[in-house]
């Protein structure tokens, strides 16, 4: 009996280890999966700026100077300066009458603003004494765009279609030739958007900004109605998509980058529109 009573003893004690062996081991590796699934999160956002009700609809935003963000929006023919350091608009900069304005960017002293029908407004010293002049691309059936960045080499415009007359599966980039100021005849480049990586998702691809990361030359192209960030490479070859959570990105409309940071603006939904600064996760496999 006594022999009985050591061995089940002992058969306890050896048990007992177990299971605290086996809860500490749960514990670290249920630690482990969490510390790795943070690690592996698409991007971080590393500060937000709210801003005011007459950029709830924020459509464009430029990045030009430091703590300076230009931005337009979807209804006046107005840039607004941004100050970030500030948090608050310090200048409006009228260009024109009221219209359906999606994007713009910023060369030098210049500023260039994109409507939805393709009418480009260049906006001369747009800063001080601005002039504004405007370029049709003649286009003669039904278009899209909604975004505008200026090209590598910086000798056009690349603007994207969000949607076109007879176009279903494809995205256009049109150019303009900022020597000669007028539209190249061909697209730049398609985008065909019912193959490879856009099968994975739900929703049609449809563009609402395009910009060019100036560190690797990578094209970064939003979209608005299912957040989320297409990256091709300089040749314009998919790399990957990043999708959006909806309650962090309600509407991207705008992206730029400066002073080596990544911002994207966001229309106003359940909260107010704002200018997000966000920093990508290299390791991030989807």
């Amino acid at each position: 009996m006594k022999m009985t009573r050591k061995v089940i003893g002992i058969i306890a004690i050896v048990l007992g280890i177990s299971g605290i062996v086996a809860f500490s081991f749960s514990k670290k590796f249920e630690k482990g999966v969490a510390q790795n699934a943070i690690s592996k999160k698409a991007y971080s956002i590393e500060q937000q700026w709210e801003l005011p009700e007459i950029l709830e609809e924020i459509s464009g935003i430029a990045y030009f100077a430091p703590n300076r963000i230009a931005c337009v929006q979807d209804e006046d023919g107005t840039i607004f300066i941004y100050d970030l350091e500030k948090e608050l608009i310090e200048k409006e900069i009228d260009f024109g009458s009221s219209g359906d304005y999606e994007a713009l960017t910023v060369i030098k002293n210049d500023a260039f603003v994109l409507r939805s029908d393709g009418v480009l407004f260049e906006v001369k010293n747009f800063q001080n004494a601005p002039k504004t002049v405007e370029y049709d691309p003649g286009i003669d059936h039904s278009i899209n765009f909604e975004g505008l960045c200026l090209s590598e080499d910086a000798r056009k415009l690349l603007m994207i279609t969000k949607d076109e007359d007879g176009n279903i599966d494809v995205r256009n980039i049109y150019s303009f030739d900022l020597e000669s100021r007028t539209f190249d005849k061909e697209p730049f480049s398609r985008l065909e958007i019912e193959k490879g990586i856009f099968k994975n998702y739900e929703g049609s691809f449809r563009p609402s900004e395009i910009e060019i990361n100036p560190a690797t030359g990578e094209f970064y192209i939003l979209d608005g109605r299912h957040p989320r960030l297409l990256i091709l490479n300089s040749s314009l070859k998919v790399l990957e998509m990043i999708p959006f959570d909806e309650d962090e990105f309600e509407q991207p409309e705008g992206i730029t980058f400066g002073n080596g940071k990544l911002f994207i603006s966001n229309e106003a939904g359940k909260n107010a529109g704002n200018i997000l600064q966000v920093q990508l996760n290299p390791d991030y496999d989807g």
